[in-house]
């Protein structure tokens, strides 16, 4: 018969199993609504800008606008104007709209939605990570003690 002691470990370990599985199931379950939802494209991120604006009237306005950013051209470019060429037909960067100004114009329908899928694509990444980590946990054992 086990001491007291080895049967308090062993059901704490099941126990800690038992909750990892759950976990691992909630981040799949997670991880399958997110890749259903919209998606920011992997490697990317979205960078503001400012611009000035003076109209004739003399008053000044910013706007603050903001745009998809990758390492990797991988935005098709809109087509150009007659008599511009441009070697690549991608980019690395593309306009998303606007966020703010000082006019009061908010935040464009388009913007939010392109935020939502950025957050999405950082929340399926972690959620990756995580299962990556505890998949290696498992397999080399290093949750013993």
């Amino acid at each position: 018969m086990l001491p007291v002691a080895e049967l308090l470990k062993f059901s704490m370990e099941r126990v800690n199993i038992e909750k990892l599985i759950d976990q691992i199931f909630d981040l799949q379950k997670l991880r399958e609504e997110l890749l259903a939802g919209p998606l920011a494209p992997a490697g990317t991120w979205i960078h503001h800008y400012t611009i000035w604006r003076v109209f004739s009237s003399g008053a000044k306005h910013w706007y603050t606008y903001a745009k998809w950013q990758a390492h990797e051209p991988i935005f098709r470019r809109n087509p150009k104007r007659k008599n511009q060429t441009t070697e690549s037909t991608y980019s690395n960067h593309q306009h998303i709209g606007r966020v703010d100004s000082s006019t009061g114009l908010g935040m464009e329908e388009k913007t939010e939605s392109a935020y939502q899928a950025w957050q999405n694509r950082q929340k399926l990444e972690a959620i990756e990570q995580a299962l990556t980590e505890i998949q290696e946990i498992l397999q080399t054992g290093k949750w013993k003690n």
